[in-house]
């Protein structure tokens, strides 16, 4: 699954419209949002400011070994700038 499937089933599991989360990243329209899932991907910023709105974090961890796990933060966002 890419990142953009995994926005898509959040979007879904938490009954979220385009506009709610255009709405909580600060951005003046929906097609915003839609936009960001044309193409072959998005970046991780995007992808962080994403999953912030919906109350998600992205989480890395080794796949092999190793207990240690590191949340992706994206805390320079500037809130309501779209």
């Amino acid at each position: 699954m890419n990142e953009i499937e995994i926005v898509k089933v959040l979007l879904a599991e938490k009954k979220m419209s385009h506009a709610v989360l255009a709405e909580k990243m600060g951005m003046k329209t929906p097609t915003g949002v839609s936009n960001r899932f044309q193409g072959r991907g998005m970046t991780v910023e995007v992808l962080v400011e994403m999953l912030n709105s919906m109350d998600c974090e992205l989480v890395i961890r080794n796949k092999v070994g190793g207990k240690e796990s590191y949340v992706v933060a994206n805390e320079n966002r500037k809130e309501g700038k779209r």
